[in-house]
């Protein structure tokens, strides 16, 4: 607690007065005969402090920490990835060259056109067909060029049945310049007809082949033409109910 100024003011001011007196009146006061029956009295002044408020020193305060914002956006690593496994090549199998063929076209001589020939409903009968033409050439030449012979059977524009027989040019040579179809072939040109008649058409080509002929009507490997097939031929084709 502390005294205001306003206090020690008026206690200075009793205390000069006090001085003052004592040295105006200088006899000595006699000593008192009597004990002092009077109180002597205090002058008592409550001074009261005003306490100041109490000064709250504020704790510092912890700042929460933001988090910077980027300048500019992250650069995003781009996924690893596996590179992908091809899958197997297939490795095709060397194609065996076609042969490059020119030779012209054969003419057709026997049988004539529209020649008549038969064969019976339940099976064959005496009757072939006895296929002549001309060869491409005279004498013998590269064991890989042959003969395509054709053969459909039909009844009006339908088809009914067809074939195909191959032999070899020197193979046709060496069998006298014909190749015999035989009359078990020839039933089965006509048996789908169900005893009909039937027409069958018939021409020859020029061919070459990467395998060879058996000079049986068969040839193996890849086959090309070497010209044009030839003019078609008809034969008539009676069926027998036998």
């Amino acid at each position: 607690m502390r005294i205001t100024k306003l206090t020690w003011i008026i206690l200075l001011g009793v205390a000069a007065a006090t001085l003052s007196a004592c040295s105006a009146n200088p006899t000595p006061t006699p000593s008192p005969t009597r004990v002092a029956t009077q109180t002597p009295w205090i002058i008592e002044r409550v001074i009261t402090a005003t306490p100041e408020p109490p000064t709250i020193t504020p704790l510092p305060t912890a700042t929460e920490a933001k988090p910077k914002t980027p300048t500019r956006a992250p650069t995003a690593k781009p996924a690893a990835t596996k590179s992908p496994t091809a899958p197997p090549v297939a490795v095709a199998p060397s194609a065996t060259p076609v042969p490059a063929c020119n030779l012209g076209t054969v003419t057709l001589i026997f049988p004539d056109n529209g020649a008549p020939r038969k064969t019976k409903r339940t099976g064959p009968a005496s009757d072939t067909f006895d296929f002549k033409w001309t060869p491409f050439q005279v004498g013998e030449t590269d064991p890989q060029i042959g003969y395509r012979i054709d053969i459909e059977s039909k009844i009006g524009g339908k088809a009914v049945n067809s074939d195909t027989v191959y032999i070899s040019h020197n193979g046709f040579l060496r069998s006298g310049q014909h190749y015999i179809y035989d009359a078990q072939r020839i039933f089965y040109l006509a048996s789908p007809a169900g005893g009909e008649n039937v027409a069958v058409a018939w021409k020859v080509t020029v061919v070459k082949t990467t395998g060879s002929f058996d000079d049986q009507g068969k040839a193996s490997g890849t086959v090309v033409n070497c010209g044009a097939p030839s003019p078609t031929f008809l034969i008539q084709l009676e069926v027998l109910d036998q």
